[in-house]
């Protein structure tokens, strides 16, 4: 695939990719992003007010969701900039919401899955102690609980013989 094509795949506004890079035996991808030529208004992290002079570059490597079968790494290039308010600050960037090693894609990715998960398996609970009467249903609803929760047995579940 040419970069182009990957800047579409990502799908991060204001950014491009110029390089990637695939180790297809680990199963990673790494992209380098930088910002469009249009997207050059850079925002003070410390004020938020728009500042225009860049003093440095830099780059960090954040954790994206994945991207087919891979785990995706993202090198974003990044600017230091001078803020008369706050002095030599990081520039905001919206997609990098923390200091985090993670895009805000996958830190809100990994908060619905986890939201989600303590929900069905609160559901399921309850549904086992309800069928716990039932033999035949507890075997099947065991095995779909252990599968969900992705673990080999569950404690908090009597057995009966």
């Amino acid at each position: 695939m040419r970069d182009n094509d990957w800047t579409r795949v990502l799908g991060w506004p204001g950014y491009k990719v110029y390089r990637h890079e695939i180790d297809e035996p680990g199963k990673r991808l790494k992209l380098w992003v930088r910002r469009r030529r249009a997207n050059k208004l850079l925002v003070c992290s410390g004020c938020g007010k728009p500042r225009g002079e860049i003093v440095a570059s830099y780059e960090r490597e954040v954790r994206d969701l994945p991207c087919f079968e891979y785990l995706t790494t993202v090198v974003v290039e990044l600017y230091r900039v001078r803020c008369p308010d706050c002095g030599v600050t990081a520039e905001k960037v919206p997609l990098l919401p923390s200091k985090a090693p993670f895009s805000k894609r996958f830190e809100d990715a990994v908060g619905q899955a986890c939201e989600s998960a303590a929900a069905s398996r609160v559901i399921l609970i309850k549904r086992a102690k309800a069928s716990e009467a039932v033999p035949s249903h507890k075997e099947a609803l065991m095995a779909r609980v252990e599968n969900l929760a992705g673990v080999g047995s569950m404690p908090y579940l009597p057995h009966r013989a």
